[in-house]
């Protein structure tokens, strides 16, 4: 990685996340209630038998409601549990979580091993932005772009609405995404 891009990247982490710590606890309620609203009537998402999903942080575009709908529609979602190695596994969730090794929530259900992706239609995965060629900037660890390199299905990046931008910077191993969903509406990538 190129020293510029490499501080390009940090320099608009650090921009996104200090807006997104500014939010009230109102606002992603309402943000996460938005995001379920506007995956309900996303076509693909009709289709769908089995996809994954993340457990939201607090200060991100909330997953849960989403969650909530996707398990009213009696599609299985598969979660992310973090390895020490920087890999994923996935596990079925069943509302059941305990704390990871990075602190982060995931499913308590027994690991279905790392192709368990491949079984998925859609992944819904956590981005701090995402620009107009769905280059997607993360949180800097690389954990989605080695689980998705070989996933075929739609990747479908959960960002806030000024969180879609015209361009991020980005590499070769980045993996970009199909759509973005947002309080405001579900994005399609051209």
């Amino acid at each position: 990685m190129s020293d510029a891009v490499k501080q390009l990247k940090q320099k608009q982490r650090a921009t996104f996340l200090t807006q997104r710590r500014a939010r009230t606890a109102t606002e992603l309620r309402d943000a996460d209630y938005s995001i379920a609203h506007h995956a309900a009537s996303w076509r693909a998402l009709g289709s769908a038998k089995r996809v994954a999903c993340y457990l939201s942080l607090p200060a991100e575009p909330g997953t849960k409601a989403l969650l909530e709908l996707l398990n009213e529609r009696g599609i299985e979602v598969i979660v992310p549990i973090s390895n020490a190695d920087r890999t994923m596994d996935w596990a079925i969730y069943d509302g059941n979580v305990k704390q990871g090794i990075l602190g982060i929530a995931q499913p308590t259900g027994e690991p279905l091993g790392p192709d368990a992706l491949d079984s998925c239609s859609i992944a819904f995965i956590p981005a701090l932005a995402v620009d107009h060629s769905g280059r997607r900037l993360g949180r800097g660890a690389g954990y989605y772009d080695r689980a998705l390199v070989d996933f075929v299905g739609i990747t479908c990046a959960i960002v806030f609405e000024e969180e879609l931008v015209p361009e991020v910077p980005y590499e070769k191993h980045d993996r970009p995404v199909n759509v973005a969903l947002t309080p405001g509406g579900v994005f399609r990538i051209l």
